[in-house]
């Protein structure tokens, strides 16, 4: 059975890269009914801290990655201890300056077969002995995580290719311990739009800050889980699409590049499917955040109007924080208007004849406001495209949007009025 782990050092926040890794792994256990191990790598115990590690699980939550199990490599210094004392018994590790050190082949080379790069070969003469015990009595990474992987029965390690040159090391301790080597790829590096290696000015920020300006997490599972893999032409998926199509194979040997526009164009697709009444949830706390609407005009809002809104909006929404402000037109408060124009006085009368004729049509539907509007423009010798577009801007501040009749609808008669009223006082946008 195949068997992966996650292991992050929770010395900082999840960020990409690592949420990669784990995405990679966490879709090839899924799709081969195997198993995802996460192990918290903690031994560098002067960074390491609860905090990081709070973080590193409430984004693997958000996210959607479940695991199997659970450990943290500093709750194993039994097992370590064991294993370092095996090669000491052997005469594959010796102490020196109260460190223990590994024993290197001085001849030969080590080869690595990566089920991505190939055979990389390592001439034994340049890797020295290295060291697997500090004389504080505290494992180092490369050991504790070789005997972490042997013990738990891993069978794949997939992970960056910064790890790559640790790999030869890995692969001597795994032989001088008696253990199966298990199976590795390394996935090159994300790289900014810049073709530097990604960092924070290229968008490589903590994955709970992608949450807080309001993208969803199967977008962002979707626009990282592209970044080195892919499926044909295939470009919008679901995670179970990801879970029954997800193979090894279709990762890519080039390194990829990290494009904030294809994000928040992921995002607004998956904001199109997402279901209705939970994105209602989930726009409600940045609509709030922004300080416009209050909490009770919220909660005083039919929740019906309030679905019929974000099913009109979200379409032209990149992100949650777009909806919100989108979202502020179907409220009762100061309009900030995206687009203006200049009416003249015809267009002004027409627009106050409109806002009378709709205060009184119940109930307040597209077919209703439709007809009021085309009948009341008839009566004064005018059509609907003389003011078609000032009432857009007038109600919503944008010169486009969903279709005018339905968004209205949400709106609702007074204020759509009273905005008719004020855009035709005022004459401009």
């Amino acid at each position: 059975m195949v068997r992966v782990r996650f292991a992050p050092s929770p010395t900082g926040y999840l960020h990409v890269g690592g949420a990669r890794t784990a995405l990679f792994n966490w879709l090839y256990a899924r799709h081969t009914s195997g198993s995802f191990v996460l192990r918290i790598e903690d031994t560098d115990r002067e960074r390491s801290t609860d905090a990081s590690i709070e973080q590193i699980l409430e984004s693997l939550r958000w996210l959607g990655l479940d695991w199997d199990e659970y450990d943290r490599t500093t709750h194993r210094t039994d097992a370590h201890l064991q294993a370092a004392e095996r090669l000491i018994e052997k005469g594959l590790a010796y102490e020196h300056e109260g460190a223990w050190w590994f024993r290197v082949p001085t001849e030969g080379q080590t080869v690595v077969e990566d089920d991505l790069l190939g055979a990389v070969a390592y001439p034994n003469d340049q890797l020295k002995d290295f060291a697997i015990r500090r004389s504080d009595g505290s494992f180092l990474y490369n050991f504790a995580v070789v005997v972490d992987d042997a013990d738990m029965g891993i069978t794949h390690v997939i992970r960056g290719d910064e790890h790559l040159n640790n790999t030869p090391k890995q692969i001597l301790l795994y032989r001088g311990l008696g253990k199966p080597v298990p199976r590795f790829l390394h996935v090159p590096l994300i790289l900014g739009e810049d073709r530097s290696r990604l960092s924070k000015r290229h968008g490589d920020t903590a994955v709970l800050e992608y949450r807080d300006r309001g993208f969803l997490p199967e977008a962002l599972v979707n626009f990282i889980v592209r970044l080195g893999w892919s499926h044909g032409d295939d470009e919008v998926f679901s995670l179970d699409d990801l879970i029954d199509v997800f193979a090894l194979e279709g990762i890519n040997k080039s390194a990829a590049v990290f494009e904030e526009a294809k994000l928040r164009w992921l995002n607004q697709q998956h904001m199109k499917r997402a279901d209705l009444e939970r994105l209602v949830d989930l726009v409600e706390p940045f609509v709030l955040a922004r300080g416009v609407v209050s909490e009770e005009m919220w909660t005083s809002c039919e929740r019906d109007r309030l679905r019929i809104g974000v099913d009109l909006l979200r379409d032209r929404s990149h992100t949650l924080e777009d909806l919100a402000w989108a979202m502020e037109m179907l409220f009762p408060v100061p309009l900030v208007a995206q687009d203006g124009m200049e009416i003249d006085g015809t267009q002004a009368e027409l627009l106050v004849a409109v806002a009378g004729a709709l205060e009184g049509v119940d109930p307040f539907t597209p077919e209703r406001i439709e007809s009021t509007i085309r009948e009341t423009l008839a009566e004064r010798g005018a059509v609907l495209k003389d003011v078609a577009l000032a009432c857009r801007i007038a109600v919503t501040g944008r010169k486009a949007g969903p279709g005018l009749f339905e968004i209205l609808g949400p709106i609702g008669a007074g204020v759509v009025a009273d905005r008719l009223r004020s855009f035709a006082e005022r004459g401009d946008g």
